[in-house]
């Protein structure tokens, strides 16, 4: 069970993170409010504090509370006040880093079986709205939307995924109104050499492919063409397979670039490859720096650009599964935590049923019909041994156990199913909603 060693060792390293930045003022002074913060001997202190959000609180505080304390083997636990004005005190980019540790540590003990397309990690890029209460700190902060119906908060979410590997690897929260392809330009500073990046027809322009082919190291990138834009409607109209184009920049894309550092003229020209895939219904066109000439054929973008759909598969996880949008607290503070702690969990969970999936692979290759682990069952088991997994010196029994749990319970895989959308009677006004594909776990 290479995976479960693997999974051992990426646990080390979180943990160390915590304790390490527990015990040093230094690194401490990164993510808390104040130098006298978590100096004071409490119920709560840092390590529990971060384990607890982690845990992503879904029902009532204070039932959350006697259930953790419960798992830590203590009877006296902490009021709901308390672990309000504790959580205050922390800065939401602990969990961000956390989850930088975690990716870093899982690319890293994994080593050669880190699956990769042609050596390159396939990174999808997809943004999504998440919707909040409507308190006046959280509307002042984030902004959002109205209509005639009223006024509606909302938060702008941001994602690079590893599409292959299942991880989610930079994420944002950011006001309603700050747009995606901003943060997506942003982005790319982050971006290496290893990764293809795929974006939707949203993101096609020619600064984005400008700011990836004039990266230090040129950063490979294929972009859904925009059936507005006028190259993508004469290569249609040309009939070719595939074509290499010389692009000008506009008066807005030159603007735009000197913002960026970049001085530039109208005969400053970028040279781009235009793939044509045809669909049943329509014909799309996809915008790349791989050429033919480099071994990337016509006929595997098709294939390729279909991956990007895993990111939104995985935002669907995190919002319906996870309950990404059940918020904890009602302050800025408190979503932020509870976004990049959820994010997290994300990944963790992805992690350690990467074993039970092997496994599942394995038992199921007679069947009529590839199996899965079953996403929303597994991330209930995950939750209720989390503090188990952080607290146990050797927590390999813990993983065997969720293992069996993970193989036990599964779904199988239809490839190619398609289902017209039906509009449904929209929400009502209760704080709960039920959904028909899944049920909570947890």
């Amino acid at each position: 069970m290479a995976d479960v060693k693997v999974a051992v060792k990426i646990l080390s390293e979180l943990k160390s993170f915590v304790m390490q930045v527990a015990s040093q003022e230094v690194v401490l002074d990164c993510f808390r409010r104040s130098n006298r913060d978590f100096t004071r001997n409490r119920k709560l202190p840092f390590d529990r504090l971060v384990l607890l959000i982690a845990k992503l609180c879904k029902k009532t505080l204070s039932i959350e509370l006697e259930q953790f304390f419960k798992e830590l083997g203590l009877e006296n636990g902490c009021s709901v006040s308390a672990f309000t004005q504790q959580r205050i005190k922390l800065k939401a980019s602990f969990f961000h880093w956390w989850n930088q540790v975690l990716w870093q540590s899982y690319y890293h003990y994994s080593g050669e079986s880190t699956k990769r397309w042609k050596g390159l990690r396939v990174i999808a890029v997809d943004g999504s709205n998440i919707s909040l209460l409507n308190t006046p700190a959280l509307t002042k902060h984030f902004g959002g939307q109205s209509n005639s119906h009223g006024n509606f908060t909302q938060a702008k979410t941001f994602y690079y995924y590893d599409v292959l590997n299942e991880l989610v690897l930079y994420p944002r929260i950011e006001p309603y109104r700050y747009g995606e392809v901003q943060m997506a330009y942003e982005g790319i500073s982050q971006l290496s050499a290893d990764m293809l990046v795929i974006y939707d027809r949203y993101f096609c322009s020619y600064k984005m492919f400008a700011l990836h082919l004039w990266a230090e190291q040129p950063i490979p990138f294929i972009i859904r063409g925009n059936e507005n834009q006028r190259m993508v409607k004469e290569f249609i109209t040309s009939g070719k397979r595939s074509e290499i184009v010389q692009l000008a920049p506009t008066c807005p894309a030159i603007a735009s670039l000197k913002k960026s550092g970049f001085i530039i003229t109208p005969k400053t020209l970028l040279e781009v490859r235009l793939i044509r895939v045809e669909l049943e219904k329509t014909v799309e066109v996809l915008v790349t720096n791989l050429t033919e000439a480099n071994g990337y054929s016509d006929d595997q973008f098709k294939e390729l650009y279909f991956l990007r759909w895993g990111v939104e598969t995985n935002i669907s996880v995190q919002k319906n599964i996870m309950q990404l949008e059940s918020f904890s607290g009602l302050t800025v503070e408190s979503v932020e935590q509870d976004f990049y702690a959820t994010v997290f969990m994300a990944n963790l969970h992805s992690v350690l049923i990467k074993d039970a999936q092997s496994t599942v692979n394995q038992l199921s290759k007679h069947k009529k019909y590839p199996m899965k682990v079953n996403r929303n069952k597994s991330f209930g088991k995950l939750k209720t041994s989390l503090v188990s997994l952080f607290i146990e010196h050797q927590p390999e029994q813990i993983l065997l156990i969720l293992h069996g749990h993970f193989i036990r319970d599964t779904l199988p895989v239809r490839k190619n199913r398609t289902f017209a959308r039906i509009r449904k009677n929209k929400p009502g006004r209760s704080k709960h909603r039920t959904y028909s594909n899944y049920k909570p776990a947890c």
